[in-house]
């Protein structure tokens, strides 16, 4: 039974966030990246745990020194498109575009590394957005996790596997051909229920020992991944009018009882980055 856990961070702006992207004046928004980053990574260090940043590349251009700091305490960089738009928004080529955009910055800011991971925005990589496997290829990235296992409003893909695999091109069945690998995140699959102990809303609105119960479960079938954004832990968090859904799904529990939340998972989980979990684990990777 593998123990094997991955953290990774969503490094983006509260802006980014899909209910809130289309309805804010960025010039006159509050930037609230460095505060909201910065105490999770002296969590993360003082804990001593290594995560995987997916970084959007809006983030590298304005806030060089973070992302720089993060690279020299031991975290993996990986992508999360440039500017946040989800694949469902891009064509082939602007795809490419972002990639190549995001490929520039590193190289500016980051001499020397080579993110070999990518998460879309928004988990929006489908059946119909399957072309992007083919483009991260072309780019020399690696690994993907951008599939959420079971369909919500707003994304998802149901029936995947639950442990890293090479994907055919309707993503549920596997194919060994496959250039890249993908990393669904993690779901306690309890029956005929698919129950999302991941991370993001999922770990702010459910009870924490049946987050823990159902991380644990999963474990029994392969490695497990979470993930999280700043923003989520940032108690300053700008607060937009939204609906009274959006409103819930967006601030629920953000800031200090997230906090409290995540600190709970670094007392029950061993976390390193994807990239490490994959090498070490038997899923065709090398370099």
């Amino acid at each position: 039974m593998t123990r094997a856990a991955a953290l990774s961070i969503d490094l983006e702006s509260y802006w980014h966030a899909e209910l809130l992207r289309k309805r804010i004046d960025r010039r006159s928004a509050d930037d609230r990246v460095l505060p909201a980053t910065l105490p999770l990574l002296d969590l993360l260090a003082k804990r001593g745990v290594r995560a995987t940043f997916f970084v959007v590349g809006e983030i590298i251009e304005s806030h060089p020194a973070l992302v720089q700091r993060i690279v020299q305490e031991g975290h993996e960089i990986a992508c999360h498109s440039f500017s946040h738009r989800p694949l469902w928004d891009l064509s082939e080529a602007q795809f490419d575009a972002e990639l190549a955009r995001f490929s520039e910055i590193v190289g500016r800011h980051l001499p020397g590394v080579k993110p070999r991971g990518f998460r879309a925005p928004t988990f929006s990589l489908s059946p119909t957005t399957a072309w992007a496997l083919d483009v991260l290829a072309q780019h020399g990235y690696r690994y993907d996790s951008s599939i959420f296992p079971l369909r919500t409003p707003l994304y998802g893909v149901p029936n995947v596997p639950p442990a890293p695999y090479r994907p055919a091109p309707n993503l549920v069945d596997s194919d060994p051909t496959s250039p890249i690998v993908e990393w669904p995140m993690t779901a306690w699959r309890a029956g005929p229920l698919t129950i999302p102990v991941c991370g993001g809303f999922y770990l702010r609105v459910m009870p924490m020992p049946l987050i823990l119960h159902g991380l644990r479960q999963a474990q029994k079938r392969g490695p497990i991944v979470i993930y999280l954004h700043p923003w989520e832990l940032d108690t300053d968090t700008p607060r937009l009018p939204l609906s009274r859904g959006d409103t819930f799904i967006t601030y629920h529990n953000i800031g200090a009882v997230m906090r409290r939340r995540l600190e709970t998972l670094l007392d029950n989980f061993d976390f390193t980055p994807l990239w490490d979990v994959l090498r070490a684990g038997n899923y065709d990777i090398s370099g």
